[in-house]
């Protein structure tokens, strides 16, 4: 008789091991957007899928810079808002999108490396998940 111990583990599809975490999508952009702050040229490697004249499926990377998620108010502070992925904003804190950063960059950068930790001990998971079920929704057409 075999003495072995049995599991009901199933091996992950590697779709799955090769997707990142929710608070690492929302790390990555807080990081392009500190990158953006820190350097006007920054740019971010993207893959951007064209046709070719026969209408076959081409795959090119392309270097261009993140869009900004900060503004400058009518008072002259800097406004941001976290997001998860491009479009979907995070909402730290209910009903309030943005967040008063400051009047200068560095001011920006202070704030984004708050947030970035408050992410990493797991703070924003709730509004994290939140943003993440709206993003899926607004991907299906719901």
């Amino acid at each position: 008789m075999l003495n072995l111990k049995f599991s009901d583990a199933k091996r992950p599809l590697i779709s799955e091991t090769r997707k990142k975490s929710a608070r690492d999508v929302v790390i990555d952009g807080i990081q392009h957007q500190i990158g953006l702050l820190s350097d006007q040229n920054y740019k971010v490697e993207r893959t951007r899928y064209t046709k070719d004249s026969e209408g076959n499926a081409i795959r090119k990377s392309v270097a261009a810079p993140p869009k900004p998620w900060y503004w400058r108010a009518t008072d002259g502070n800097i406004m941001v808002q976290v997001r998860y992925g491009h479009a979907v904003v995070v909402e730290i804190q209910p009903g309030k999108p943005s967040i008063l950063a400051g009047k200068t960059e560095k001011d920006v950068i202070t704030v984004l490396t708050q947030v970035v930790q408050a992410v990493k001990t797991g703070e924003l998971d709730a509004q994290i998940e939140a943003a993440k079920m709206k993003a899926k929704r607004n991907r299906s057409g719901e």
